[in-house]
């Protein structure tokens, strides 16, 4: 599992429980079950994208992440959070 630098910022300027949530969430799906498997939370992105090529719900946070390496290594890249439709991270509206 590793994390890239705007993921590490990102969770750095979450609050103490959010981010234990979505660190909780991260370690429940990607490192104890199959990042690869596919669930109703977890699957890869309909459009295709140069940020990540999957996409983990927890609640209304997303996690943006890819698997290498034949599921040996997961990078999760971006952390967001969906309002109302709209995915803001760091702040600001985003597009995949």
């Amino acid at each position: 599992m590793e994390f890239t630098s705007s993921a590490v910022k990102i969770l750095s300027r979450m609050g103490k429980v959010r981010r234990r949530f979505v660190l909780e969430g991260i370690r429940t799906h990607l490192i104890d079950n199959d990042p690869s498997e596919v669930t109703r939370n977890k699957f890869h992105l309909k459009r295709p994208s140069h940020h990540a090529e999957r996409e983990l719900r927890l609640n209304n946070w997303r996690v943006f992440y890819t698997v290498l390496e034949n599921g040996e290594l997961v990078v999760v890249n971006l952390v967001g959070e969906k309002r109302n439709n709209k995915l803001v991270i760091e702040g600001e509206e985003f597009e995949l």
